[in-house]
């Protein structure tokens, strides 16, 4: 009955939750407050759990979320009995994903990790209730401050922290860690970030604290010169992926070895070890703690949607790339993978994305199956097909509901064609949430 009980108190919370406070998920900028007052008025009302955390400040256009799971394994596996908090968002299934705690204490087989309990969700809910009816906090800032109370109360030894959006008004900007981390700077978010990599890179930086060393992967030359700007003014010590100590394994061996297997992983990876260098637990050597932590990351965290391989019979992959970067390597990625393959794309996309841009990139050999996600950012499918025909792709067909289109996309690929399922976080989410429960596996098509 307790199980119950707890079960249905907690859906009810998080119901009431997305509905208080909508997602920038699922609305847009609607749902994104810029600016530190209230979450520092909810620190506060917390009784600054932050402060108490030892923590790693992530930010980045694209790669943030793999780095920062590769990061928090690798620190786990490195220091036995070692507790590391992981906190990024969005979440594709549930949202407990967002906050994890990775450790050895809770099985004595070796690393494991789990999400957050309910009842801490639940808790921390009725506890923080009156502020958050009196301050209107946005979802993000709610989270941000759930993250931080829980890894205080649990007394973790690190927490790796994922920005949300930017970095200088983000919510968990309120940190002052042991290493910030930038991994990429590309255009997303102009409307909110600015419209020149100059300007998104200077809101990245504004992570930068005084005297906080930062690690950057690789970066345009416009977005280092205002890092290096911003570092100047902070006296931190700036250090770039590219220069990796001599004593590391190779970063594309180890992302050949690795469970998250997209192209961007060797960057990424570089990335990982070059902030592992700064904070003393490196080098990296090949079959080492830190080595087994960052090439099965993945599977430890339970970390979904990068480049994750649903089905062989046909092939099906996934990955939740939704701005130019990011569908740039995508498309390279297919054209290698799936060559001389029919290939099937079930496709979506938010509608205040660079979406004509994006579908510039797209194959125009492949066959389409136009979708969208719940919520009001998801772009028509119809207008997206639309927006398609305009841009050469011709072959497609629109549905709907994305559990729908994945059906028919799979449906109609044969056992030696491949489907590509992006586009969008969203439509990912939504995939995995069909593909999951109705239980397809390794061999679609017999």
């Amino acid at each position: 009955m307790g199980d119950f009980n707890t079960e249905k108190r907690y859906r009810e919370c998080v119901r009431k939750l997305y509905t208080i406070a909508p997602s920038f998920q699922r609305v847009g900028a609607a749902g994104y407050h810029p600016g530190l007052e209230t979450m520092e008025a909810f620190a506060g009302f917390l009784k600054d759990p932050h402060k108490s955390l030892k923590t790693i400040h992530i930010a980045g256009t694209n790669g943030k979320g793999s780095v920062a799971h590769m990061l928090a394994a690798a620190l786990a596996f490195a220091c036995p009995g070692r507790t590391v908090g992981l906190y990024t968002s969005p979440h594709l299934l549930d949202f407990r994903e967002r906050i994890r705690v990775i450790s050895t204490e809770y099985d004595a087989g070796g690393v494991c990790c789990r999400e957050i309990g309910k009842e801490e969700v639940v808790d921390f809910l009725t506890r923080a209730s009156g502020f958050i009816e009196n301050h209107g906090p946005s979802f993000f800032e709610i989270t941000t401050a759930m993250a931080l109370d829980y890894f205080s109360r649990i007394k973790l030894d690190v927490a790796v922290i994922e920005t949300g959006l930017g970095g200088r008004l983000d919510s968990t900007n309120i940190i002052t860690p042991e290493l910030s981390i930038i991994t990429s700077i590309g255009f997303d978010h102009k409307d909110i970030l600015g419209d020149t990599i100059g300007k998104i890179a200077a809101e990245k930086a504004g992570i930068i604290k005084p005297g906080v060393p930062v690690v950057v992967g690789e970066l345009p030359d416009e977005a280092m010169s205002a890092i290096t700007a911003r570092t100047v003014e902070t006296g931190s010590r700036l250090y770039r992926s590219v220069d990796v100590c001599s004593e590391n394994t190779d970063p594309a061996e180890a992302a050949a070895e690795a469970d998250l297997r997209s192209f961007t992983q060797i960057r990424n990876i570089r990335t990982v070890f070059k902030a592992i260098e700064v904070l003393g637990e490196g080098p990296v050597r090949k079959g080492s703690q830190l080595y087994r932590g960052i090439v099965g990351a993945a599977h430890v965290t339970g970390l979904r949607g990068r480049w994750e391989r649903l089905g062989d019979n046909p092939a099906v992959v996934c990955d939740i790339g939704h701005n130019v970067e990011a569908m740039t390597v995508s498309v390279c990625q297919m054209k290698k993978e799936f060559a001389g393959r029919r290939l099937f794309i079930v496709f979506g996309m938010a509608a205040d994305k660079d979406v004509e841009a994006v579908l510039g990139l797209l194959p125009r050999d492949a066959e389409y199956v136009f979708t969208q996600a719940s919520g009001s950012r998801a772009m028509p499918c119809l207008r997206l097909q639309e927006l398609a025909r305009q841009a050469g792709l011709v072959r497609s067909v629109a549905v709907p509901a994305v559990g729908a289109a994945v059906q028919l996309a799979v449906s109609e690929a044969g056992g030696n064609d491949a489907v590509f399922i992006g586009g969008s976080s969203y439509v990912v989410a939504e995939a995995l949430e069909y593909w999951d429960k109705n239980q397809y596996n390794n061999n679609v098509k017999k």
